[in-house]
């Protein structure tokens, strides 16, 4: 590497020496080759491994993102997809990955939260049936049957319960118990 510099520093001198002696020195600088600009060469080369950069962590942070999300892992791939799209700002691809797991998460929020009434609704009407407060044990069964999927078979039970719970309302049993639970029969 040092000999080919020094093999340019004896071309460049040895142009420059021949136009001195045949034309004066304006025309020995014209003549001359110039050596690229260091700066220049060095802005265009970092700029260059800067788009390269930025095109590989696109890459990487979409691939990981279209992982996660086939685990079902969602808030990893949205946080891929939002890495991705920071790398190539506006990218349509990147943009609707994010969009769709937003919508996953909002989902999973969802059921994680019906489920959870779910739980409460049936601790409510298990209290409500050892307290015999029938009102609020129909008010809980009537609030499953609209949590509970339409196709299950607890939803059939519930109705049918819902059936002798009505029984139990009409006849008056337990006046004494009405809506203890629930106050107001309300759940």
């Amino acid at each position: 590497m040092a000999a080919m510099g020094s093999v340019g520093k004896i071309a460049v001198g040895l142009t420059l020496g021949v136009a001195l002696i045949s034309g004066g020195l304006g025309q020995a600088m014209a003549k001359a080759p110039m050596p690229a600009a260091p700066a220049a060469a060095e802005a265009d080369s970092l700029d260059s491994r800067l788009k390269q950069s930025r095109a590989q962590s696109y890459r990487y942070a979409m691939l990981a993102g279209y992982s996660a999300a086939e685990r079902q892992d969602y808030n990893t791939a949205l946080i891929n997809f939002r890495r991705a799209l920071a790398a190539r700002p506006g990218d349509r691809y990147a943009t609707a990955a994010i969009r769709n797991m937003e919508t996953y998460l909002a989902r999973e929020r969802a059921e994680a939260a019906k489920l959870a009434e779910i739980e409460q609704r049936q601790a409510t009407l298990a209290e409500a049936v050892a307290a015999s407060d029938w009102a609020c044990a129909a008010a809980s069964v009537d609030r499953l049957v609209v949590l509970i999927p339409p196709a299950s078979a607890d939803r059939a039970r519930l109705i049918a319960y819902r059936g002798e719970l009505t029984g139990f309302i009409q006849s008056r049993a337990n006046l004494d118990q009405w809506s203890t639970v629930c106050p107001g029969g309300q759940t």
